[in-house]
């Protein structure tokens, strides 16, 4: 009799541990249906701000000299400026695709009228002496190379107004 009180308690606990794991969902699940449970698991936070302190002030002093016939955007992801061509192995494709959107550059800067780029600009700052990003700052520069697309880069405190004036005047014909 005693065993199979033991039995029916264990029993009744392991439905009952079973039915609440099924409640909560636990890290790293992913199934978006059920989103809306409370009990889903979302890992994001917002961010405080979307810049650095030295992107923030690099983006303020482009806006001034860049004036109103170009747009500043600040973290744009490749796969926005470049495509892959349509005659391309549609088996790699995806693995193409990888190499670019999730990679991005500090700031694009586009055509006002037309929104077509004109150049990109990236902030070196220490994060570019890792060696993984030093592997990616060298793809990101072959891409825009074979691309006949400018990368212009940055070191921090680099970017006062008469200066950025003097190094984009270049890629602009404002000026």
């Amino acid at each position: 009799m005693q065993s199979i009180v033991i039995i029916l308690v264990i029993g009744i606990l392991y439905l009952w541990l079973r039915s609440k794991s099924n409640i909560e969902v636990k890290e790293g699940e992913l199934d978006e249906k059920d989103v809306s449970n409370p009990n889903y698991y979302l890992p994001y936070r917002l961010r405080e701000t979307v810049m650095s302190n030295h992107e923030r002030l690099l983006f303020e002093n482009l806006r001034v000299v860049l004036g109103l016939n170009y747009d500043v955007y600040p973290q744009v992801n490749l796969d926005k400026i470049f495509r892959i061509e349509r005659q391309s192995a549609y088996k790699y494709y995806l693995g193409w695709l990888r190499r670019i959107n999730q990679k991005s550059v500090d700031f694009l800067i586009v055509n006002k009228g037309t929104q077509s780029p004109v150049f990109a600009i990236e902030l070196d700052d220490s994060s570019h002496e890792e060696e993984d990003r030093i592997d990616r700052d060298k793809f990101v520069g072959e891409l825009f190379k074979r691309n006949n697309f400018p990368l212009v880069r940055f070191n921090p405190g680099q970017y006062e107004i008469e200066e950025l004036k003097i190094v984009l005047n270049k890629y602009l014909n404002k000026f």
